[in-house]
């Protein structure tokens, strides 16, 4: 039976990653762990603003904070209502795959928590996966959550 210690909860505030959250917390509060909850935004989004589109970035930027702070908040009281300890950041890192593992490697993480959109055919192919590049590339156990 594996015994994690440090649990790594991505969150988007999305209904999947509210259901991963309460796995995560779940697991969490069974095994005694600390909990570490991010976000991630992309200060350099992949789309192109037109020249002085300098209004779009910061409307832009405003909304992923605002975003990322509200996934934190909700995951936040689930381990708190459940008396686990956590930690929570936003990470500004280009690509949220390659930060979530960054930050579990950094971390020590001994699983990463996370939920799925669920994606499937030319959107999954379109918009890629963030859970299934995390799962393809972790060195870490990952529980997907659907």
């Amino acid at each position: 039976m594996a015994d994690y210690k440090h649990i790594l909860l991505p969150t988007d505030g999305s209904t999947s990653a509210d259901k991963a959250a309460e796995t995560a917390v779940d697991l969490a509060r069974r095994y005694g762990a600390r909990l570490s909850i991010v976000s991630v935004i992309d200060p350099v989004p992949f789309i192109s603003f037109p020249e002085g589109g300098g209004e779009a970035l910061a409307y832009y930027l405003e909304a992923a904070e605002d975003g990322a702070k509200q996934g934190i908040e909700q995951a936040s009281a689930r381990a708190t209502a459940a008396g686990v300890s956590f930690d929570s950041q936003v990470l500004r890192e280009h690509g949220p795959a390659p930060s979530i593992i960054g930050f579990a490697k950094q971390e020590g993480i001994d699983l990463i928590v996370m939920g799925s959109h669920g994606r499937r055919g030319l959107d999954s192919l379109l918009l890629g996966s963030v859970a299934h590049k995390v799962l393809t590339l972790s060195p870490v156990p990952v529980l997907v959550v659907k």
